[in-house]
């Protein structure tokens, strides 16, 4: 009989702590009064089998709600009123680096400048990838850049789990850094 009491006092305890008596945030809102409020009353009798399941949830919003400027504390700008400011676009002269490599990203700018072989020359290890293979998958990309990035995308120089590599030389489809690694002028 002990033990039963011992085990009792702490479910006693949870029970008087009126977790649903409206103290606790989650709970506040199904006494005061709106539509939600109510909506929340009759879902709780549906769910216990002793009403009808409400057809919506309703959904109140506020009558105005503050804007940005109105927390602020500046006066707002009338309705309908649009203010257009415009800055000179300052233009740059095309470089011929940029135009040998056109369509390049940082990503390919940036591999071209860690790698420092050639292509052709072999620098990771690749076993049971054939080039028909490579040339085949090749073609399912629209550009040379773009199969480069999707090769560095997916773990590549350091593993090739779509085939693209063949000779281990860490470029793909074509793909020639040496354009990339040109100076700027």
């Amino acid at each position: 009989m002990r033990n039963l009491s011992l085990a009792l006092v702490p479910l006693l305890a949870l029970a008087a702590c009126g977790e649903n008596t409206g103290w606790n945030p989650n709970y506040s809102g199904m006494h005061n009064g709106s539509a939600y409020a109510d909506y929340l009353q009759k879902r709780e009798v549906a769910l216990h089998g002793r009403g009808p399941v409400p057809d919506a949830i309703p959904v109140q919003l506020p009558a105005k709600a503050p804007t940005a400027a109105d927390i602020a504390g500046v006066p707002a700008k009338q309705p309908g009123t649009v203010t257009v400011t415009t800055r000179p676009v300052a233009t740059r002269p095309v470089t011929a680096a940029a135009v040998t490599a056109s369509g390049a990203t940082p990503v390919l700018v940036r591999y071209a400048h860690q790698e420092s072989q050639s292509p052709g020359q072999t620098k990771y290890p690749r076993a049971g990838v054939s080039a028909n293979a490579a040339a085949r998958a090749c073609l399912a990309f629209p550009s040379v850049n773009a199969a480069q990035t999707a090769f560095i995308a997916a773990g590549g120089p350091v593993i090739d789990p779509r085939g693209l590599d063949p000779d281990g030389d860490g470029f793909v489809c074509g793909w020639d850094p040496r354009p990339y690694r040109q100076p700027r002028l």
